[in-house]
């Protein structure tokens, strides 16, 4: 269960990063909040599974 929301962590990261890198660049104000939200969801399930793992030690 912790690797698999570590690559769904890791993976809203990414691609939020990677659209709101392209969404800067061109200018563009489309959906900023939509990928921010992306990226701010991959980074509370990465603390989430951090302080699961802490917490509850196998």
């Amino acid at each position: 269960m912790g690797t698999i929301l570590l690559l769904i962590s890791l993976l809203c990261v990414a691609v939020g990063t990677w659209k709101l890198i392209g969404i800067y660049k061109t200018g563009k104000a489309d959906s900023k909040p939509v990928w921010w939200t992306v990226a701010s969801a991959g980074i509370v399930l990465f603390f989430l599974l951090k302080l699961m793992t802490d917490t509850f030690p196998t």
